[in-house]
């Protein structure tokens, strides 16, 4: 499971990479010779998209996400079982319906056609590697709340 987690990781950070790269491209064809990357901000903006989806995997399996906890801290143990029983049921099912209407997402835009201006390359390709990057995030949230409702691991 370690080595899965550790590859969505280095599938995340592989596209932040490609967005730091076209970024950095595009603004030094633009500040040296006024030139750009023929469809670099698409390129970089769908790559961002797809980088945050798979970045939202690994932080909800790995609980590194933003908590404010006041409450859970001073907590006794049954009442830190609900909050996290309460927790994890609705990002589970947050995530569920976010990756449902994702395919609906890519389907329409599929269906549409939608190119690029400069390269004519289609848009369904960034979509669907973003989708992917949801579906992945509701397998990791499934596994994670099964691992501390069912199985009752400490969600810390």
């Amino acid at each position: 499971m370690n080595r899965f987690i550790a590859a969505v990781e280095r599938t995340a950070g592989a596209f932040l990479g490609l967005v730091a790269a076209i970024t950095f491209g595009e603004a030094l064809l633009r500040y040296t010779v006024a030139g750009h990357i023929p469809d670099g901000f698409i390129l970089g903006q769908t790559l961002q998209g797809v980088a945050i989806c798979w970045g939202i995997a690994t932080a909800t399996y790995a609980d590194r996400h933003i908590t404010v906890d006041v409450l859970y801290a001073v907590a006794g143990a049954r009442l830190r079982y609900a909050i996290d029983v309460a927790a994890y049921s609705l990002n589970l099912a947050f995530f569920a319906v976010f990756g449902f209407m994702m395919t609906f997402k890519v389907y329409d835009i599929l269906k549409a056609g939608e190119k690029s201006i400069d390269l004519a390359l289609p848009i369904w390709i960034g979509y669907s590697l973003a989708a992917v990057g949801i579906m992945v995030t509701l397998v990791l949230a499934g596994l994670r709340w099964w691992q501390v409702v069912v199985l009752r691991r400490s969600a810390a």
